[in-house]
């Protein structure tokens, strides 16, 4: 069964002047004329063999509606996990609307769609009552996205220095971690590996544990790191028992920032 925002490699059976036939995983779809990206650039029209990346838009329709177009794969992309974790989770109020340029600007990279779906429906705070998802411009430089990005640079080549272990991760000397969240009390952080020629949104999510030299590594977004963690379904050792940490009522919560900061 395909679902909504499924992202998949797809190849062109058909082509016709209203849109083009696919077939992908094992089942037919279609994309429509518009939602090919021949459509709005001078990229080739489609011809039958043609392969290329296109995500589900309504799986309901037979046969089902795909895109090829970037923008929406994109947008599939940020909706994949954070559209079940709003569900799980409703955010207590607004987000917060970024000018994004600025932070990509100042910390020298693109930054994942889903991290900015985020916080444009959450604002940067506190999930479950123990995970803190940075963001940015935070008037308390301890969870704001670009200051902790500095500051545990810092702190990293510190440690590595010292002749701690880097995580195996990193051994090509290319890599970058980038911080995204922390762990409220345990001081875990939640990085994402940055590595050349890798998507933002094939970045894994690696945690360093905070009294310890221990890390681990995840091939998801955080923000499926985030849902697992809430849902309970999470393999990380350091969350496998929130239930244990965390009273019942803030299991599935967020508490934004302006609210705790404000205190």
């Amino acid at each position: 069964m395909l679902a909504d925002h499924q992202e998949c490699d797809v190849v062109v059976t058909a082509v016709a002047p209203v849109g083009t036939a696919i077939h992908a995983d094992g089942h037919d779809g279609f994309i429509d004329q518009a939602k090919h990206p021949s459509w709005w650039s001078d990229t080739p029209r489609a011809t039958v063999g043609d392969r290329m990346r296109a995500v589900v838009l309504d799986a309901t329709r037979t046969p089902p509606r795909f895109s090829a177009l970037p923008s929406d794969i994109q947008t599939a992309r940020s909706l994949r996990h954070t559209e079940p974790l709003v569900r799980l989770c409703p955010p207590p109020g607004g987000g917060r609307t970024v000018k994004w340029a600025a932070v990509e600007e100042a910390l020298g990279i693109a930054l994942p769609s889903d991290y900015k779906r985020l916080i444009q429906t959450y604002g940067g705070g506190l999930f479950a009552g123990v995970l803190w998802l940075l963001e940015p411009d935070c008037p308390d430089a301890m969870y704001d996205l670009v200051a902790q990005t500095a500051e545990r640079e810092e702190i990293l080549a510190e440690l590595w220095a010292a002749g701690e272990d880097k995580p195996s991760e990193l051994h090509d000397g290319k890599a970058r971690l980038v911080p995204w969240g922390y762990a409220e009390g345990a001081g875990h952080v939640l990085y994402w590996l940055v590595r050349p020629g890798v998507e933002p949104e094939e970045w894994t999510v690696i945690l360093n544990e905070g009294r310890g030299p221990l890390w681990e590594a995840y091939p998801v977004s955080c923000s499926q790191f985030l849902l697992e963690v809430m849902a309970g379904t999470t393999t990380s050792f350091y969350f496998t028992d929130l239930d244990d940490i965390v009273d019942p009522e803030d299991r599935t919560r967020f508490t934004p920032n302006a609210q705790i900061l404000s205190q």
